[in-house]
């Protein structure tokens, strides 16, 4: 699978909040720099998943990704994304061994 189906896919398990099949795209170790009104440094899968489950907890929002720029090389990934309230953010996404390795999150609001 290539990165950007890699991501694709990574994009449909958080919507529809299959955690197991989401942290099978994240590498062991990933950090993830969420950039907002305040700058979260989160680093590893656990974490990453605490996070993100505490994030839609009480919620089914949903997001669509919007455009999708990729590297040269198909390893790193500039998606644009908006939530179902207008929220959008811009994920820088590195890959390694086809999973993400890093993440890098810009809240746009």
């Amino acid at each position: 699978m290539r990165p950007k189906d890699v991501l694709a896919s990574f994009f449909e398990a958080e919507n529809k909040r299959d955690w197991i099949t989401y942290q099978n795209f994240l590498h062991p170790e990933v950090p993830w720099q969420l950039i907002d009104k305040k700058t979260k440094h989160i680093i590893g899968i656990e974490e990453y998943m605490r996070v993100m489950k505490k994030a839609y907890e009480n919620t089914n929002i949903q997001f669509t990704c919007r455009d999708m720029k990729i590297s040269s090389d198909g390893n790193r990934i500039v998606a644009e994304l908006m939530n179902d309230n207008g929220v959008r953010s811009i994920d820088i996404f590195d890959f390694k061994d086809n999973l993400i390795y890093r993440e890098y999150e810009f809240i746009l609001g």
